[in-house]
């Protein structure tokens, strides 16, 4: 089983880190060292002591960062 966390208000659907890192292609420390250093997006909620990120925004964020990887 793998359980979806979808926001109420806006139909999105919230990752946690470990799900943001793995979909990102980072290790979970990683990810949570960007996202608290600015360079990551910015969690959108708290839930249960889960920190969660809007997937459409980690989905545009690791993108972008695959295409600056390619302009190298």
């Amino acid at each position: 089983m793998k359980p979806t966390i979808i926001d109420a208000d806006s139909g999105r659907e919230l990752w946690t880190a470990i799900e943001c890192a793995t979909f990102s292609g980072t290790a979970r420390g990683t990810f949570t060292s960007y996202a608290g250093r600015g360079r990551a997006p910015v969690p959108v909620a708290k839930h249960h002591g889960l920190t969660l990120w809007d997937s459409d925004e980690i989905r545009k964020w690791t993108a972008e960062r695959q295409a600056a990887k390619a302009e190298d």
